[in-house]
């Protein structure tokens, strides 16, 4: 009788234990998912364009023949919809191009760059630009993507001096770790949007 009561005694401690390994366990998982929220599930989720900028996005789109779900992810990617967002570099927009850029698609293009924190010149220029950059890449857009975000002339330089071919498709190989996440960012959201619009949700 005295050890079985012995054991009865201890019975609660032994529950209360393991009720807080599961908590700390439980806990734990749960950080360790937040930490990888931004890769499990697409900023496409949280970020949504308002009405005047979806449709600009739309207008642009078919404009420079564009899919809405690729350029609504590289205007997520570089500002997250805000026309206001200026980058540590001087990128400006909704679409954060460099005043130089700018003025380079503007003298092509013919559009109007005087105001880069007004989505409506800024969106065209951008989606001229990301169209011109398909096309210069032969629809490549990994190269293309690359290109928007860290030049044309380092892409021209890593595909003359790494022997890229025209059909490379190597995210990981990109060297700029910022590029890279770009890159990766964008298709993710692209296709995200994509199974989205596709399912009329």
């Amino acid at each position: 009788m005295r050890r079985w009561r012995h054991r009865k005694e201890y019975m609660p401690g032994r529950t209360r234990r393991s009720v807080r390994c599961f908590v700390v366990l439980a806990a734990l998982l749960s950080l360790w998912f937040l930490g990888e929220e931004d890769r499990l599930v697409p900023e496409a989720v949280f970020y949504r364009p308002t009405k005047e900028v979806q449709h600009l996005i739309e207008e642009n789109a078919a404009r420079f023949s564009l899919s809405r779900e690729l350029l609504q992810s590289v205007i997520l990617a570089e500002s997250k919809f805000d026309n206001h967002a200026i980058s540590s570099t001087g990128a400006v927009g909704i679409m954060q191009l460099m005043p130089d850029t700018a003025e380079w698609i503007a003298g092509e293009s013919g559009l109007p760059d005087d105001n880069l924190h007004d989505p409506e010149q800024n969106i065209p220029l951008g989606a001229w630009y990301l169209e011109y950059l398909i096309t210069k890449y032969d629809g490549n857009l990994v190269l293309a993507l690359a290109a928007y975000n860290a030049g044309r002339g380092n892409v021209d330089a890593w595909m003359e001096e790494r022997g890229w071919p025209a059909d490379y498709a190597d995210i990981d190989g990109i060297p700029f770790p910022e590029t890279r996440e770009f890159v990766r960012t964008v298709i993710e959201n692209r296709d995200w949007l994509r199974e989205k619009n596709a399912g009329g949700a």
